[in-house]
Order: C-alpha cells, then structure tokens, then sequence
C-alpha cells in the first residue's frame, strides 16, 4: 500500500474474482491504446472479459488497485516454473498516470512473491519502452536478458526480460 491521504488512499486486491473482468478489460484496453497511437497495436487490445475469465480459470491472477473507489490500474499475474512471480498486463488509466500506482502495484506483488515463498518478481517490455523499463528498474528490477516474443496480434516485437535484482 502507498503512503497517501485517506481520501486518496490507494486499495490494493492482487486476487480479484472473475466477476471484474469487464472492468479489468475496459481499464486494461484504455491503458493499452497508446500502442496503437504509436503504429503497433498491443495484444492487449484483442483480450475480451471470455478471454480474461478463461485465464483466471487456468490459474492467472489479476490484481486491482482502487484510489477514491475507481479502478485505477490492474495486472495479470501468476507464479512461474522459474520461481518467480511472473507479472504482465500492468495498466495504468491515462488519467492516473504520475501518481505511483504501477509502482505500487508492483511492490504489492512482490510482497505477495514473498509470501508465496517466490524470489520475486518478473516480467516482459517491449524494448522500446524506454519508459515502461524506467518505471521497472526504479522499484529494484533489472534486465536479465533480450529475445523476440510474438504477440497476440501476429506481430514480433523486441522485448526485455526483467527480474527482481538480487540482493
């Protein structure tokens, strides 16, 4: 949880029920849309409320974080073979952005890692998100390795690995 005031204290659920997935989706396809704007549609863009609910079937989590009662930013997340908590999907709302809350949900999953008894966290970047990697590397991640990924979409983008830094 982030150090705010109570009015704009941020509410964190890192295991949201399947009922949520509209909000997820809706918040998740307003946070990706950049992508687009950008010349390469994220995958993002092509997941349903059906597709979300099949994954949350299957074992993937998703984490909310609410401030004033709003959904302002969400993530998948689901432990890997690796022994890290694998995270992806993290979405901010346009209008939240500059306010901590990605870091926030970060650090909420990697004290979930812990408790899970994980080494930490990890997660994908498409390269060219300069910015994505920053916010990453500011809550102790690091890259670990480059490697080409295809999306949902079709398409093959660059990507960075990161992982929680040692230590």
């Amino acid at each position: 949880m982030s150090e705010r005031s109570a009015d704009t204290a941020a509410a964190i659920d890192l295991f949201a029920h399947a009922d949520a997935a509209d909000e997820v989706i809706a918040v998740m396809h307003r946070a990706f849309a950049e992508y687009t704007a950008k010349g390469e549609m994220s995958g993002a863009m092509l997941e349903t409320a059906e597709t979300l609910r099949a994954e949350l079937a299957a074992g993937v989590r998703i984490g909310m974080l609410r401030t004033g009662g709003c959904l302002a930013a969400t993530v998948k997340h689901a432990p890997k073979d690796d022994g890290t908590l694998y995270f992806s999907r993290l979405a901010v709302e346009p209008e939240s952005r500059g306010r901590g809350l990605a870091g926030d949900l970060v650090r909420a999953l990697r004290a979930q890692a812990h408790t899970d008894g994980l080494s930490g966290l990890s997660c994908a970047v498409r390269a060219d998100e300069a910015g994505n990697i920053a916010i990453y590397e500011h809550v102790g991640m690091q890259i670990t390795r480059r490697e080409t990924r295809v999306s949902r979409t079709g398409a093959t983008l660059a990507v960075v690995v990161m992982a929680d830094v040692a230590g």
